[in-house]
């Protein structure tokens, strides 16, 4: 796990040491561990590292294989598998780290050997022979890769505060973006970012740039299909193997826990079925009716687990909130973000350097109460009366209201339009991406939406962030490719049935996570008192929004002022990109 650079000058001008240097200075919390560089060519790389398998400086990075030369962030969980294969091939190593066989299984199998890697990555590859560079992103977008040209160079990190850096660069908002944000709470879900003329490589996606026509090209390597349904016969076995994958590793290593299924089930098959007890991490709100803590503890007690309970409180975040704007890069969703960036700096406390968490449980396994609607959608087509009979029992146990769903269903516009908010400034040029509303058939268009379009995405770029401001790298079980695409294609009655959501997990963890978080029904997700501090003090962020919003020419703020004491989300988002705003000196 590591931060990485790279400079590529279209005009053949060697870049300085201390031009690749400055970048990833700027990413020094990614890795703490040492740091690297190469130059050739008109082509710069830099790394930082953050030592997780092979920590001997053998392993440090840039890594050569002849004529390739390589910077990677993140971690190949079957390269012990992929090196056994390589091995047989003929491929020599002198390593034992994943990093390696990146370089052998590209020398061996070109772009096609991202389809055999299971894990999180990105990558920037050097081909110095075929003068070409070539990066790459893994599968679901755990792990970034960013990129802006500046005249004749091109730049990439995993930041995008690296490019603070580059003396030319002149960060400047991206107006469509930003808007989607402040209205919608929408982030992450293109390649473009909030800055504009600064973009993402997309998940799934590998870039390949021509050095002699300076030509770039990004192509798709990854998707999922909808196949033939599955019995969920096979969960355990994938499941159980995606969590072994994620505990290889040569330092200390621990679980975030929440109470809830998805971390449960991680941390109760690694101490039931691995005789594996990794200490974990909880959040605790003491006095809040929104406080999972006390489920956490019958998984520790159950399995005699070491535990740590986090109290996050408003003045953490007031002491907090300028640097977690500064390491999030972008405005994000709400306080959730800074709840989970303490548990991160406990952790780094500590000396863990590796965490497990359950990050993508609710996307493939239809955790989310919204699931229910698009079961209901695929399930009235063939049993109409089942499925109304159906409706009533998630009636009783959630808020889920069948006369709303029914009409959802009968009535719903393909192609639904939002449209933008007459508070938000546009001029005709900047007015280019209305947002459309996809219409989703069944849960497998509603998990493949989330897992490659607007949902997931954000938390991913909050989950990075957090944990890697501390040095700190996360594992993320139910995102093994294989254990997605499975789920996906699964029988949707195994994931939601009889008002139970995850139904195929809460059977397959009887008699492993404790029964009263088997029979939960009250699903709260990671979540904060954030309600409850901006209520009490309300005068207090409606001043922090009036002085923010003094910064957006392009808002109507007398429009805005109005909507914000009824509107504690968007007082926040108002707040956070203020403050945005100034960190990053951004310009309208």
């Amino acid at each position: 796990m590591c931060g990485i650079a790279a400079i590529i000058d279209y005009a053949k001008i060697e870049p300085k040491v201390e031009d690749i240097k400055s970048m990833t200075n700027l990413l020094a919390h990614r890795g703490p561990d040492g740091e690297g560089f190469y130059i050739e060519g008109g082509v710069a790389l830099g790394h930082r590292r953050l030592a997780i398998v092979d920590t001997d400086p053998r392993s440090n990075q840039p890594m050569h294989r002849s004529h390739l030369h390589l910077v990677f962030n993140g971690m190949i969980y079957n390269y012990l598998e992929i090196k056994e294969e390589l091995s047989t091939l003929g491929a020599i190593f002198s390593t034992t780290s994943d990093t390696e066989v990146i370089l052998a299984a590209y020398n061996q199998w070109g772009l096609s050997a991202f389809q055999r890697f299971n894990g999180m990555w990105a990558i920037i590859l050097y081909d110095e022979k075929e003068k070409k560079i070539v990066c790459s992103r893994d599968r679901f977008g755990i792990k970034p890769l960013y990129y802006t040209r500046i005249a004749n160079r091109l730049y990439f990190a995993s930041e995008i505060k690296a490019f603070q850096a580059i003396k030319a660069w002149e960060p400047k908002i991206n107006h469509t973006r930003l808007m989607e944000y402040l209205a919608y709470n929408m982030s992450d879900h293109t390649e473009e970012t909030m800055f504009a003329n600064v973009y993402q490589i997309p998940k799934s996606h590998h870039g390949v740039i021509c050095l002699q026509t300076n030509d770039m090209c990004i192509n798709r390597y990854y998707d999922i299909h909808k196949g033939e349904q599955n019995d969920g016969s096979k969960f355990m076995e994938l499941f159980y193997d995606a969590i072994k994958l994620r505990t290889r590793t040569d330092v200390p290593l621990a679980t975030t826990l929440s109470g809830g299924m998805d971390s449960s089930s991680i941390v109760s098959v690694m101490a039931n079925k691995m005789e594996y007890k990794p200490t974990t991490y909880t959040l605790a709100y003491p006095g809040y009716k929104l406080d999972e803590s006390n489920f956490a503890l019958k998984v520790n007690q159950k399995y005699k687990i070491a535990s740590h309970l986090t109290t996050t409180t408003e003045e953490y975040l007031t002491q907090h909130l300028d640097n977690l704007v500064y390491h999030q890069d972008e405005p994000f969703a709400g306080v959730t973000v800074m709840a989970q960036s303490n548990i991160y700096e406990n952790i780094n406390r500590d000396g863990y350097k590796v965490v497990l968490g359950g990050q993508g449980g609710d996307e493939i396994l239809c955790g989310y109460n919204k699931f229910s609607l698009g079961h209901f959608k695929e399930k009235i087509k063939t049993q109409p009366l089942v499925a109304i009979t159906e409706m009533f029992q998630f009636q009783k146990l959630r808020s889920f209201d069948v006369v709303d769903a029914l009409q959802s269903i009968v009535f719903y516009e393909k192609n639904k339009r939002k449209k933008f908010v007459a508070w938000y400034i546009l001029n005709e040029e900047q007015d280019n991406a209305r947002y459309k509303r996809t219409q989703e058939n069944d849960i497998f268009e509603m998990s493949h939406n989330l897992l490659f379009g607007l949902g997931l995405s954000a938390l991913l770029r909050y989950e990075d962030r957090n944990s890697m401001s501390f040095g700190v790298e996360s594992r993320l079980p139910f995102l093994d490719y294989r254990l997605v695409k499975y789920c996906l294609n699964m029988d949707s009655n195994l994931k939601l049935k009889n008002g139970i959501t995850k139904d195929i997990l809460r059977k397959s963890m009887k008699d492993i996570v404790p029964d009263d978080i088997i029979n939960r029904n009250d699903k709260m997700g990671f979540v904060t008192p954030q309600n409850e501090w901006v209520n009490d003090r309300k005068g207090h962020y409606l001043e922090l929004a009036n002085n923010a919003l003094d910064q957006m020419p392009f808002i109507d703020k007398e429009k805005v002022m109005v909507l914000l004491p009824k509107d504690n989300n968007l007082l926040w988002r108002v707040i956070n990109t203020g403050l945005w705003i100034s960190k990053f000196n951004v310009t309208a």
